[in-house]
This record gives structure tokens, C-alpha cells and sequence, in this order.
């Protein structure tokens, strides 16, 4: 990663961030806090975000209530056809020199746009406001069925006041003897039919009093958790009452639905122009907001930037020629701390998607080892090991390439999620004909065909074979070795990062011996000299000569005590290189329990007539379905785990800051 520096004339620094952000191969330096320093306070001042931000930002909004309106009028349903099979959107080509004609087509498209769709708009709004009344107002009215009165009647009269409401049914009496109370006995309540609302039983009333009682009888109604009925300019009795507001509804409804296909045919019409022009002012929204983390003097703008050692040239030609040399840039090596120096991984392309799983664990700190080439063949060969079956690693290859080719058109993540399974599905594959798993024993136990008798498997996870003797003590003694190897790499990796670094000493003592330990290990497995107990004497001469450096290491850390605990380190080595055995734990988990649906499903079939069959076919599609999806994950998971806890803990740490490039995210159009 390089440091950019450059100043700019005023006059030419939209054509600068124009390019730049069209680019995308710097990420910009907010340079806020810097210049609160007193000596870049005496050269320059904050800039603040472009004047033109607030005219966008006005456009946005104008646009984005239209794209709300449509998207609320015409909700697509989308198949199962849209969702196996997705279309990329079709990106509209534009080209535009300066923010000003990007403002000018945006106010030309929504000016159009408004002709055409703020009237059926304004109106639908309109109606919408008059049937939620209606809706009210009918909902209020049906509690008052059971009260046959003039509903004209209701409210405030010469010498009377008539109104409406409900209150819990427990409390009506009540209400009827406080009120007579208040009202000196100049009131009278009506009750009509009970009704449930929020799970309480109410009772509408009607009373009548006299206006001059009235505030007496509204204080004390309140004390009753009495719900106001607002009915006003109705006539006729409930019954009829209700029965205009449904005609009226079922007009309006046939209204809004003309309405409704009027505005489908405007957003048929319009949407993804409308969608374009949005996504044209958000970029032109980013540009323009930039503008806060430059410094300025009166004439000039400074700026800063990360960007990687392979674009530096590009960017400072990308500057120079937008700002027709009118700017002077320079690259530097980085001047700040390496936490704040953005890492961003540049592996070749077939390796590239896996750069997902080293993220998941964390990025890379600046001048730290990119794992993922590291991780790559280890991932793939776990994974086939654990879940070594080559009708499953054929179905996961299936599934891979449909993510890959279908969804990833229109998701990177799908698309690199796509890749890696496609690969795993093959390594799967691979794995399966070398350990004969074709849906568990499902040749011999329906075709009577003994794969391992005839030769066409290496090894037999649960038993013998034609080549190898004990198949689970072979895979068994493979995975160990395997991780040994798997270890031994990570070390090596961890001794030359500290040694570059300068840091003997922890090369050393956090790799050095480890790695002196395994060769050692190899050594004397290959050339038993003086056994002792059946083992190598170099071997325990080893061991010795670790144990010592353990209790050294643990003792420069924390005296006695931390030279007894050092010495325990050898069994968490140990513990590290046993972890491999899960490669043989789940390549069991998968043979045997397919071999446990295959026992299961030729029992049913064989014991029950003609049902049986079917029965038995069932078993095997859901057995194997369970077994692939849940071994599947499993080889997933622990693969990985393999790779963050065992091999990442001898070299990496991570905690790295992503490179993040100001860079224009276009979707619905192209430059």
C-alpha cells in the first residue's frame, strides 16, 4: 500500500474526484483530524462537502417518494423460476462530464415523470385518506347497531348534548350512578349490545344532557375508560347509516383500483429510469460529500489517499491528466501506524473467492502473511476427507455450479460461495472413489456388489479392502500425518514472519522447537536408532531437548511457576496434531450412518409387500438427504476449524482494516 498526496486547483478538482471515484482504486484519507493539528491549521482549513450536495439530496428525495409510491402500487411476486434462475438488471448507459448535467437530466426525468404521475398520485392519496375514515367511522357506528336513533342527532344542540361512546362492561352501572351524581339527574344512558375489542368486553352507551352539565358529565366519564365515538354529518340510523358507507366503499374501491392500474402502468413505464436517475444523484451524493475530508486553502485543495502499490502510477496519471496538470501529486511509502493502514488481499483469480473464508477469521494486519493460498488446498482436502462420498461430492458439485453460474450473476457472495462448494464437490468426488462411498454401501447392499473386493477402492473407512488392511487405522494414520504436515507448514510459515520481523526469539521459542520436534519425529520414525520402549532414542532425545526449552520460555515469562506450567505446552502440541483425527471421526459419521439408512430401508423393503418399497424408497431419499445436509455442514465447519484454531495459531493473528476504495457502486447504470 501506497501513501497519495496531491493539491489541486479548485477549478479542476470535480474533474479529479469524478475520475477518482469512477476508478476506484483509492480510498480517501478524512484529513478532519488532522488539520485540528496546530501547524496544518496555519496551511490549511476543513473543506465541508460540495455546495451542489443540498440540490442532490432535494432530487433524492423527490425521487425516492415516486419509487415508494410505485414499488407500493406494483409489488412483483416472484416465482420460484425468478429465484432458481435470476436476471441481472439491465444497466442503463450514461455519460455525464460534471454534476451539473447530472442535476439537469434528474430535474428533466422527474419534471416528466411529475406530468404524467402526480395527479393519479395526489388523487389516490385522497381517496386512501376517505376510506380510512369511512373505515372508522363504520367500525364506530357497528358497536351502535342495537341503539335505533337519528344519528344526525348526535352532538351539540340548543339546550342538549347527545353523545356516543363505550366502556367496559363491568363498569356501566357504575357510570350510570356517578353520572346522574354530577349531572344533578339531568342525563339520561342508553346501553345497546356488548362487543369484544382488545380482548375486553365494552358496552356502547348514548347519553343525553344538558349542555350546561355537560363538562360536570365529560370530567367524570373520563374516570371510566370511556372511548369517544366522533360521528358527525351522518343521518339515519345505524343500520342505514352503515349500510351508505358500504356503497360508498365499494364506489371508491373501484376508483382506486382504475387509479391503482393507471400508476402500474406509469411504474411500468418509468420505474427503471426513476431507479437510474436515483442511483445517479447517490453517486453524485458521494462525490460531492468527499469534499469533507479535503483540506483547502483559498485557491487549492489538498488531498490524501491510500491506495495499492500496483495503481499508485495509474492514480497519480488518473490525477495529473483529470486536472489537466493542474495539481501536483506525490507517492509516498505509508507514514502512519500499520493499524491504520488498510490491508486489501490480491490473490490470482482462482484463488480469489476463498479470500471470503480468510475474512470470515479476519483480515491480514499490514505486513502480515495473506493466508488463504495457505488455506486453500488444506480446506479442499479436509473437506473431502470428512465427507468422502462420491454421490454426495456429485450432488454438491451440482449445487455448487447452479450458485455459481445462476445466483452469482447477480451476488459476488453467491458467486464465490458457488465456486468454493463446486470445488469441494470435487474434491468430495475424488475422495469417494478412493474410499468406494457411493451412497454409503448402497451397492452392496442392493445390487450385491462388493466395491472393495473387486479393486475399485483404495481404502475401506469401515473395514478391509483389497489393498489396505484396517481401513479406519490407515485414514486414521493418514489424518494424523496429514495434520503433522498441515502444522509443520504453519510453523515454518510463523519462523521465517518472525525472523523477517527481527524477532529471534520468538521464533524460536513459539516455532523453532515445534518444528524441530516434528522433524525429529519423522527422522526417527524413519531411523529407529537404540529404541527405547519400542521408540527412536532421537526421538525421546527430542522430547527432552523441547521439554527444557518450554520450561525456558515459561520461566523468561513468569519465573518457577511459569517454568512447571511451559512444560505442559508439549501436550497442547500434542492436542493440536489429535485434532486431525476428526478428518477419520466424520468420514465415519458419513459411511456409517448412509450405511445405517441403506440396513433401514432394505429391512422395510424386504419385510413389508408392495407398500414396503415405497416405504423403503422414502428412507433412503430423506436418510441421505439428512446425512448430505448435515455432514455436509459438518465437514464445512470443521474444516475450517482446522484451519483458525490449529494452522492459523502457529503464524497468524489478523485484525487488519479492509481497503475500502472510493468507488462508484453502480447497479442500474454504467459509465
Amino acid at each position: 500500500m501506497k501513501k497519495l498526496k496531491a493539491v489541486i486547483l479548485d477549478e479542476k478538482i470535480d474533474n479529479v474526484v469524478r475520475s477518482l471515484h469512477e476508478a476506484g482504486i483509492v480510498e480517501l484519507c478524512d484529513l478532519s483530524e488532522k488539520l485540528e493539528d496546530l501547524e496544518w491549521k496555519t496551511l490549511l482549513s476543513p473543506s465541508s462537502s460540495a455546495d451542489y450536495v443540498r440540490n442532490v439530496t432535494t432530487l433524492m428525495i423527490r425521487a425516492g417518494r415516486v419509487l415508494d409510491m410505485f414499488s407500493s402500487v406494483s409489488q412483483k411476486e416472484t416465482s420460484i423460476k425468478d429465484i432458481l434462475n435470476p436476471k441481472p438488471v439491465e444497466k442503463k448507459k450514461v455519460s455525464f462530464n460534471s454534476y451539473k448535467e447530472v442535476i439537469e437530466y434528474a430535474e428533466k426525468i422527474l419534471n416528466e415523470i411529475s406530468k404524467e404521475v402526480d395527479g393519479p398520485a395526489e388523487k389516490l392519496s385522497e381517496l386512501d385518506n376517505k376510506k380510512s375514515k369511512l373505515l372508522q367511522l363504520r367500525e364506530q357506528i357497528s358497536y351502535l347497531k342495537g341503539l335505533e336513533f337519528d344519528l344526525k342527532y348526535l352532538g351539540s344542540g340548543e339546550y342538549v348534548f347527545i353523545g356516543a361512546g363505550s366502556v367496559p362492561k363491568e363498569r356501566v352501572d357504575e357510570l350510570k350512578v356517578e353520572l346522574d351524581k354530577v349531572a344533578d339527574g339531568y342525563i339520561e344512558v342508553f346501553t345497546g349490545n356488548e362487543f369484544e375489542k382488545d380482548k375486553k368486553i365494552r358496552v356502547p352507551i348514548v347519553f343525553v344532557t344538558l349542555k350546561e352539565k355537560l363538562e360536570n358529565v365529560l370530567s367524570e366519564i373520563r374516570k371510566f375508560e370511556f372511548e369517544r365515538y366522533d360521528i358527525s354529518d351522518v343521518e339515519g340510523t345505524p343500520s342505514e347509516a352503515l349500510s351508505k358507507i358500504e356503497s360508498e366503499l365499494k364506489a371508491m374501491e373501484s376508483e382506486r383500483n382504475s387509479l391503482v392500474e393507471k400508476l402500474k402502468a406509469l411504474a411500468e413505464k418509468w420505474e427503471k429510469e426513476l431507479l437510474a436517475v436515483y442511483e445517479l444523484l447517490s453517486i453524485e451524493k458521494a462525490r460531492g460529500d468527499a469534499y469533507s475530508q479535503f483540506g483547502r486553502t483559498n485557491r487549492t485543495y489538498y488531498i490524501e489517499a491510500w491506495v495499492p502499490a500496483r495503481d499508485a502510477e495509474k492514480a497519480k496519471s488518473l490525477i495529473e491528466n483529470s486536472a489537466d496538470g493542474f495539481a501536483f501529486v506525490e507517492i509516498t511509502e505509508p507514514d502512519e501506524p500499520e493499524e491504520k493502514i488498510p490491508v486489501l488481499l490480491d490473490n490470482p483469480k482462482v484463488i480469489k473467492p476463498f479470500e471470503m473464508l480468510t475474512e470470515m477469521y479476519a483480515l491480514p494486519k499490514y505486513n502480515e502473511v495473506d493466508p488463504t493460498l495457505l488455506l486453500v488446498p488444506g480446506f479442499l482436502l479436509f473437506y473431502g476427507i470428512m465427507l468422502t462420498d462420491a454421490v454426495y461430492g456429485l450432488l454438491l458439485t451440482l449445487i455448487g455450479l447452479w450458485i455459481w453460474k445462476k445466483m452469482g450473476k447477480v451476488s459476488e457472495g453467491a458467486n464465490k460461495l458457488g465456486y468454493i462448494l463446486t470445488l469441494a464437490g470435487i474434491s468430495t468426488i475424488v475422495m469417494g472413489i478412493i474410499t468406494g462411498g457411493y451412497l454409503g454401501d448402497f451397492l452392496l447392499q442392493f445390487l450385491n456388489i462388493n466395491i472393495y473386493d473387486y479393486g475399485l477402492a483404495l481404502v475401506n473407512p469401515l473395514g478391509e479392502s483389497k489393498y489396505i488392511p484396517n481401513g479406519p487405522i490407515a485414514i486414521l494414520g493418514f489424518s494424523i500425518a496429514v495434520g503433522v504436515l498441515h502444522l509443520l507448514i504453519g510453523l515454518i510459515v510463523g519462523f521465517m514472519e518472525n525472523m523477517k520481523k527481527g524477532n529471534k526469539e520468538e521464533a524460536i521459542f513459539n516455532q523453532g522447537i515445534w518444528i524441530f520436534l516434528i522433524l525429529a519425529l519423522i527422522i526417527g520414525l524413519l531411523f529407529p536408532v537404540s529404541p527405547i520402549y519400542g521408540i527412536s532414542a532421537i526421538i525421546w532425545g527430542a522430547i527432552a531437548v523441547v521439554v527444557i526449552l518450554c520450561a525456558i520460555k515459561g520461566f523468561k515469562e513468569n519465573g518457577i511457576m511459569g517454568a512447571g506450567l511451559g512444560v505442559m505446552d508439549i501436550t497442547g502440541f500434542l492436542g493440536n496434531v489429535l485434532s486431525y483425527a476428526r478428518l477419520l471421526a466424520l468420514c465415519l459419521a458419513t459411511g456409517g450412518l448412509a450405511m445405517a439408512v441403506n440396513i433401514m430401508a432394505k429391512l422395510v423393503g424386504d419385510s413389508i409387500p408392495v407398500i414396503g418399497i415405497i416405504i423403503a424408497l422414502l428412507i433412503l431419499l430423506l436418510g441421505h438427504a439428512f446425512n448430505f445436509v448435515m455432514n455436509g455442514l459438518g465437514a464445512f465447519i470443521h474444516s475450517l476449524r482446522l484451519h483458525y484454531v490449529e494452522f492459523f495459531s502457529q503464524f497468524y493473528e489478523g485484525g487488519g482494516k479492509k481497503f475500502t476504495p472510493f468507488k462508484a457502486n453502480r447497479e442500474y447504470t454504467t459509465a
